[in-house]
């Protein structure tokens, strides 16, 4: 497995860093390492719908970083250990984007929604290279995963707060976001609880 990113024109950014305390309070299952029906580890289903989409991935993990290379054995993609991650999604998404530097741009995804369709991924990679700024799926009028971003909005991604995420730099490019409708329920699907590893 890969430590190090090369020059990509899309890198894609899968965010593992979460302790998931809602699916295990006592912190004994790590949940991205849960098994889902098919047998597929949570986070090993969500990095591989990424692959054929982008040019380059990373996973960047906390702590747990032994047991996502454990479970993502064998993919072509990068481990990145994000210091910082008890800060909140923003300070692993920020480590991640400091870590890459795509021509393009950044297809982010979150390590706990195993069921997002390969063909959904490859849509918003596709916005994302054709010239959108930001582009996601929406289903059922709701916003999806992952989210792509293009490369020259690198500076408003690190300024981004530790606990917050991007949500407020999508909602302040609103109007230059590219909405793909999507009939795919699992861009709007994660893992919260042991009951949600039985997804369609």
């Amino acid at each position: 497995m890969r430590q190090r990113l090369k020059p990509a024109g899309l890198a894609g950014l899968v965010l593992a860093a979460g302790l998931g305390r809602r699916f295990d309070p006592c912190g004994r299952r790590w949940k991205l390492a849960a098994p889902l029906p098919d047998g597929r580890p949570v986070l090993r289903a969500a990095c591989e719908a990424m692959l054929e989409a982008v040019d380059e991935l990373l996973v960047v993990c906390g702590e747990h970083e032994p047991e996502a290379a454990r479970v993502l054995d064998g993919l072509p993609l990068a481990l990145l250990r994000c210091p910082d991650a008890g800060a909140g999604m923003g300070a692993t998404l920020k480590c991640g984007v400091r870590a890459a530097e795509p021509s393009v741009g950044w297809l982010v995804a979150l390590g706990d929604m195993p069921f997002v369709r390969a063909a959904t991924v490859g849509a918003v990679g596709a916005s994302l290279r054709a010239g959108a700024r930001i582009a996601r799926p929406w289903y059922d009028g709701r916003p999806g995963h992952p989210v792509g971003f293009c490369a020259d909005l690198r500076p408003e991604l690190l300024a981004i707060g530790d606990a917050a995420g991007a949500g407020e730099l999508i909602r302040r490019h609103g109007p230059e976001t590219v909405v793909l409708d999507s009939d795919d329920p699992g861009c709007v699907r994660d893992i919260d609880t042991p009951a949600d590893l039985a997804g369609a």
